[in-house]
């Protein structure tokens, strides 16, 4: 018979347990670390279940199966939840099957069912929290998805699922959405992106940010401040501070958006700043608003003739004309642009001009003007200093005169 081993000496159980140790920290990290602290003594098969229920579930991918020794006699540590992990999963299917068949409540009482065969598996709760979004139990989704979230980051690096994690991630950011949390949305789907890729989430961040968007310009209406700001832009525009003007309007039509007057008064300023094409979309918008307002749809088509879009501004002109019959302004409207039709690039167009020209005193006066050859050969070579050219009220004045009279002819834009 073997000598007793003496109670200080080291087992041959502890020597194996110690490289079942060594090989689970080269492969798993530390996780093995307070379960072999609290061992105690190696021999005891209490211990050493214990020491199984620790550690298999974080060994289980890199390990398999975890042996130990006693008194020469090898035992194998089963994991005796095998079954139920089976038994889950086939629920898992079973709810997946009613799921594709949009059979929320059948679905969730297989999900739940598997939840409760496998209840650390996140997978089987964010499943359950899709069907109880679908069915708007909001509340009951987010404390699934966030117990999901809580189980996957929990474990060790080497056994976290990307996929499942950024899953979990943009389900929560569906549930902020939902909820009006705009701001927990974004992070979550960002979130969800750094884990992986998904491009529905792609789609879902978007569709968030610009829901956020909306609400901020929602919360920033006040009619009232609206009409101050319009006030002051009005101030600004008669004084000929068009680009300081331009500002003042942007500002009341964020605080009202719904005002075709704002808009309208906006779409003046461009035009006084050459920027026609902004103009167009502003006055188009203000006859969105009211496709009654007879100065929206002058402004309209005043734009249009500016870029030389003979058709749609007379379109816009005899709209004024339906509204009201007989309007001078429209009848005004639509001989300027029968008469500037023929009024192109060739003979018969450069004729006109200069016949209307030497019939202006005043449009003869700016064009032999030194500071105005200046202006107009700079525009020429630079069409974009228009903007800058029009912020200055007196040359803007002449630069407007000679628009009237054909010299200066736009098109898309504000080239001379």
């Amino acid at each position: 018979t073997a000598p007793a081993r003496p109670r200080g000496r080291p087992s041959r159980i502890l020597k194996i347990t110690g490289a079942i140790m060594f090989f689970a920290i080269m492969f798993c990290g530390g996780f093995v670390k307070n379960a072999v602290e609290n061992l105690g003594n190696p021999t005891s098969i209490t211990n050493l279940s214990s020491f199984r229920a620790r550690t298999a579930p974080a060994c289980s991918r890199s390990l398999g199966r975890i042996f130990a020794l006693r008194g020469g006699e090898e035992l194998e540590m089963i994991d005796e939840a095998a079954p139920d992990k089976e038994r889950a999963l086939a629920e898992k299917e079973k709810g997946n099957d009613f799921y594709l068949k949009q059979d929320w409540e059948n679905a969730m009482e297989h999900y739940s069912k598997a939840i409760e065969l496998d209840p650390k598996h996140p997978v089987y709760l964010n499943n359950r929290a899709a069907c109880l979004i679908n069915l708007e139990r909001l509340d009951d989704a987010k404390t699934d998805v966030q117990k999901a979230i809580s189980l996957e980051i929990d474990k060790p690096m080497c056994d976290q699922d990307e996929k499942a994690l950024a899953r979990s991630y943009s389900r929560m950011g569906t549930i902020c959405s939902k909820m009006g949390n705009h701001t927990g949305a974004i992070w979550y789907y960002k979130n969800s992106m750094l884990e992986h890729s998904f491009d529905d989430t792609a789609t879902k961040l978007r569709y968030a940010e610009e829901a956020m968007r909306e609400a901020a310009a929602l919360a920033y209406i006040d009619p009232a401040k609206s009409l101050e700001a319009k006030e002051k832009g009005n101030k600004l525009f008669r004084e000929g501070s068009y680009p300081e003007a331009l500002k003042m309007y942007s500002e009341a039509i964020k605080r009202n958006p719904k005002d075709p007057k704002v808009w309208n008064n906006r779409a003046a300023c461009y035009q006084k700043l050459f920027e026609l094409k902004s103009g167009i979309k502003d006055a188009e918008k203000a006859v969105k608003l009211d496709p009654t307002y007879l100065k929206g749809w002058s402004r309209l088509g005043q734009m249009y003739y500016g870029t030389r879009d003979m058709k749609n501004a007379v379109k816009a002109f005899k709209e004024m004309e339906k509204i009201d019959p007989g309007n001078l302004d429209a009848s005004k409207g639509i001989r300027m642009c029968e008469q500037a039709s023929g009024m192109g690039g060739g003979p018969a167009g450069q004729a006109e001009v200069e016949r209307r020209v030497r019939s202006d005193p005043e449009a003869m006066q700016i064009l032999q003007d030194p500071q105005m050859q200046s202006v107009l050969k700079d525009l020429q070579q630079n069409p974009t200093a228009a903007s800058k050219y029009m912020a200055d009220p007196p040359i803007a004045r002449k630069l407007q005169k000679l628009i009237e009279v054909g010299v200066i002819q736009t098109q898309n834009g504000p080239p001379p």
